[in-house]
């Protein structure tokens, strides 16, 4: 991969094809990451000297010229010489075996961070305050560098495990697009995706609340409950669950109970990363149920063909479902 493509990237202005090839690139090779990383890093250093402010009087900068630049200079190597080390060390201690591609935004936003994660990944997280939270795929998580306040906040796009250290002073508190989880100490799954009809928490062990802006009184869940809330409805479901299965995507497997097709394909999309088209109308009131574990997307289709009355066409990296 040539160094202006990868600049090019770093600057976002690449394409979507050429953003993908790229990222594939670094994937495909340790060497290559650190690569990456590493002119990134001289990249964002070479900006520190150009982000000064310059003063249009001309006679001013002259005056000012011989000392301003020694002197811009001699921050600019500070900075870039704390700078790259720190990028470089807290990059590959941080993700030695990880195929996440740090942002800029996990070293310049000193208030909060930015964890992300891509189609396909997962990631771990140890939060400020010990707890840890794992993060499933096309999901990102914003939390603090530190818990100062009364409460520990986060912020949850996407699905993600939360085992939450119990500290009666401080509740901890999962804010997504439409709920607010709090708890004290616990651990728990929340599925909260843009696209998703319905933003699901399950409850693993101790208690949590479950808060909406629009409905009067918190939901107050016990081990193996799940509280569903339905975007459009504006109500909250609470059934009972195997929570094993819900939280089994962290071993790399999809379990489904009678689930809506269309959220079917929603959840394989983010683990494959491929377009699925229902192209029968019929199949948007078919339930799926059934188990995915660890398969090659073709394998997943086989299997769909195979447990029901579902056929395929896979082309162009996209998969036309239609009823047989």
């Amino acid at each position: 991969m040539q160094e202006k493509d990868l600049i090019k990237f770093i600057k976002g202005e690449v394409s979507f094809d050429e953003k993908k090839s790229i990222i594939d690139w670094i994937r495909k090779d340790p060497e290559h990451q650190k690569q990456f990383n590493t002119l990134k890093a001289n990249h964002i250093a070479s900006t520190l000297d150009s982000s000064q402010s310059v003063d249009v009087d001309v006679q001013y900068q002259r005056f000012l010229s011989t000392k301003s630049k020694k002197k811009r200079y001699y921050y600019t190597a500070i900075a870039a010489s704390i700078l790259i080390p720190f990028m470089m060390w807290y990059t590959y201690t941080s993700f030695p075996n990880s195929k996440l591609i740090v942002t800029t935004t996990d070293f310049f936003n000193f208030d909060t961070t930015v964890a992300t994660t891509a189609h396909g990944d997962h990631k771990t997280i140890v939060l400020p305050d010990g707890s840890s939270v794992i993060l499933n795929a096309n999901s990102s998580l914003k939390y603090p560098i530190k818990f100062t306040d009364s409460i520990r906040k986060v912020t949850l796009i996407g699905e993600a495990f939360f085992d939450i250290k119990k500290n009666v002073n401080k509740p901890f508190i999962v804010n997504t697009e439409k709920l607010k989880i709090k708890v004290l100490g616990t651990s728990f799954n929340v599925k909260s995706y843009p696209k998703d009809d319905k933003i699901e928490t399950t409850l693993v062990t101790g208690k949590v609340e479950v808060h909406q802006e629009k409905i009067k009184n918190p939901i107050i869940l016990k081990p193996s409950q799940r509280a569903v809330f339905d975007k459009k409805k504006i109500n909250i479901q609470v059934d009972h669950v195997d929570s094993k299965t819900i939280v089994a995507w962290q071993d790399g497997r999809l379990i489904f109970d009678r689930t809506p097709l269309k959220q079917v394909i929603l959840d394989l999309n983010r683990k494959y990363n491929v377009e699925f088209i229902i192209e029968s109308e019929s199949l948007l009131q078919y339930k799926y149920t059934g188990e995915f574990d660890n398969l090659k997307l073709e394998e997943v289709l086989e299997l769909l063909k195979i447990s029901s009355p579902i056929n395929y066409k896979y082309k162009n990296n996209k998969v036309m479902l239609n009823s047989e």
